[in-house]
């Protein structure tokens, strides 16, 4: 590679730390040939993607996001979603996702963390689990400076409040890629009611909290599909043992 200044020498060096922890998606993603970015503008987004893992708190990992970014990549102009954003770490990255694919993201939160409930869980490992109400808080404007500042907010639009009141007063049509992060299972159950019904043609639908039993459990009960969602069962990746979990439509 060349060494030079904004060489694509340098902006490997800036990530290869990466290359051990997350190697085969990193490697994955850089020979995708469906992907829709030359070498260097793939170099450049983990570049980014790196400042922003370093400055801002996220709750995902480096293989998880290019999974999704991936998706919406090999995409022409992509209606995104994202539920649950936390402090804007998984916004940011994917609003430069968007911008790349020439796409527009829409960002659901309620922006006080969070609501409260009485969910117990395990982890997939055994572990309990318990979401106390108003975790991972973050405001919109504090979300908003995080992706002015290290995404590309043009792309985006935010809609503040619970899925249960945001979600069907939606208007934004089809939808080929959504992001779920929700943590809790009754917020799980609520997005996929409202926007698995939405998924375009071939559109795919992530969601982060495969850590729970519980969210592996109402993914894999037919009834759930079938009786409130209104479709049938569909083919889910990673069901039963992994934390990114995917939906094709």
């Amino acid at each position: 590679m060349r060494r030079g200044p904004g060489s694509l020498y340098r902006r490997w060096t800036s990530i290869r730390y990466l290359a051990t922890r997350d190697r085969r998606d990193l490697l994955g993603f850089l020979r995708d040939r469906e992907v829709g970015l030359g070498l260097a503008a793939r170099l450049d987004l983990l570049r980014r993607f790196t400042a922003i893992t370093n400055q801002v708190r996220g709750y995902h990992t480096l293989g998880e996001m290019l999974a999704v970014s991936r998706a919406i990549l090999v995409r022409r102009r992509p209606v995104v979603l994202e539920a649950g954003c936390g402090h804007g770490s998984s916004t940011a990255k994917l609003s430069l996702a968007v911008r790349a694919a020439g796409g527009r993201l829409i960002v659901c939160d309620s922006f006080r963390g969070l609501p409260p409930n009485c969910e117990r869980h395990q982890h997939m490992d055994g572990r309990p689990i318990e979401f106390r109400a108003g975790a991972f808080r973050a405001t919109l404007p504090q979300v908003r400076r995080t992706v002015e500042r290290l995404g590309a907010a043009e792309v985006c639009e935010f809609h503040k409040g619970w899925f249960a009141d945001t979600l069907p007063a939606l208007e934004v049509g089809a939808l080929d890629v959504v992001v779920l992060d929700v943590d809790l299972v009754e917020s799980t159950r609520v997005c996929l009611r409202q926007l698995v019904p939405r998924l375009a043609p071939g559109g795919i639908l992530f969601t982060l909290d495969g850590q729970l039993r519980a969210t592996h459990d109402l993914l894999g009960s037919a009834g759930f599909w079938r009786d409130e969602v209104g479709v049938a069962p569909p083919r889910i990746e990673g069901l039963g043992a992994a934390k990114l979990l995917v939906v094709r439509g």
